[in-house]
């Protein structure tokens, strides 16, 4: 099986009025951050962003008519590493990503996944929601190390199976009439076809998160910061981990990570944090 290892977890918050900025000066903010982010890759350990075989740039917000050809990977990455922008699965994009590499480019130990999820158009719709309540802006950057250990058999096989506890990615599409509740009973099947205690989820108001957390009593999910990040889509369970760890430092046991669309799509990969682990929060981006 595979392994996934996170080495470095980076993240930069952008406030709501960056939105007032026109396309062009959005540009220049989101490179300047992803090049801070790059650079800071392998500070607490022996790698570093060169070593990627890919880096993943992926979006909810950049995907629409209006403005999925509004910015390219070209605007906002140096050619160092071979690069890519995708928005087709929302928040849960970035484990599509992941189990993408892990299918396709398994010879590729190092990925690099960067979030982006910046109101760059000020697209109101983006700000509030009833369905997730306030929004968050900012920019992940997630560096991994990918691991195939020697009992692994087939592993493009085993990246695409769901579930069994030697597979590190699911992924999936929630059925029924309430995304939310099927989300959590797929976060608690997730969990214990791992063999995991620990969980980090996304960011909902009261109404949704109360009734999630509550049913996922039994296990340890990482502090709910809705009241203080919004909801910033696929950022946040990454952004979870990067505050509990600052906060407590959570050691080597290994965490499920998982995100939900709009649309139902879902993902869970099993990480387990390097040692050490590199977490940085950079300064607001006003």
């Amino acid at each position: 099986m595979t392994q996934i290892l996170l080495r470095d977890a980076l993240y930069t918050p952008f406030a709501a009025d960056t939105t007032a900025a026109d396309i062009e000066t959005a540009k220049v903010q989101m490179r300047t951050v992803l090049a801070a982010h790059t650079a800071a890759i392998g500070t607490a350990g022996q790698h570093s962003y060169h070593d990627a075989g890919h880096h993943y740039v992926c979006s909810t917000m950049m995907d629409s008519v209006f403005s999925a050809a509004a910015i390219s990977t070209d605007d906002l990455l140096d050619n160092a590493v071979p690069h890519s922008f995708t928005h087709a699965y929302e928040c849960a994009c970035w484990g599509y990503c992941l189990r993408y590499h892990m299918q396709f480019k398994p010879s590729q130990r190092w990925v690099v996944i960067s979030i982006l999820d910046v109101n760059a158009m000020a697209m109101a719709y983006w700000t509030q929601n009833e369905q997730w309540g306030k929004s968050g802006f900012g920019i992940t950057t997630l560096c991994f190390e990918l691991v195939t250990t020697p009992d692994a058999v087939d592993h493009n096989d085993a990246v695409m199976a769901s579930p069994a506890s030697s597979v590190p990615m699911q992924t999936g599409m929630a059925s029924g009439g309430n995304n939310i509740i099927s989300f959590a009973s797929m976060a608690k099947q997730a969990t214990r076809d791992l063999q995991r205690q620990r969980l980090s989820l996304p960011f909902f108001p009261d109404s949704m998160s109360i009734p999630v957390r509550r049913s996922l009593k039994d296990l340890h999910v990482l502090t709910e910061r809705h009241a203080h990040y919004g909801h910033a889509f696929g950022s946040d369970p990454w952004l979870a981990f990067i505050c509990d760890q600052q906060q407590t430092d959570l050691g080597t046991a290994p965490l499920v990570f998982g995100s939900l669309a709009l649309r139902g799509y879902y993902c869970f990969a099993d990480v387990t944090p390097a040692q050490p682990v590199n977490t940085q929060h950079f300064p607001l981006v006003c």
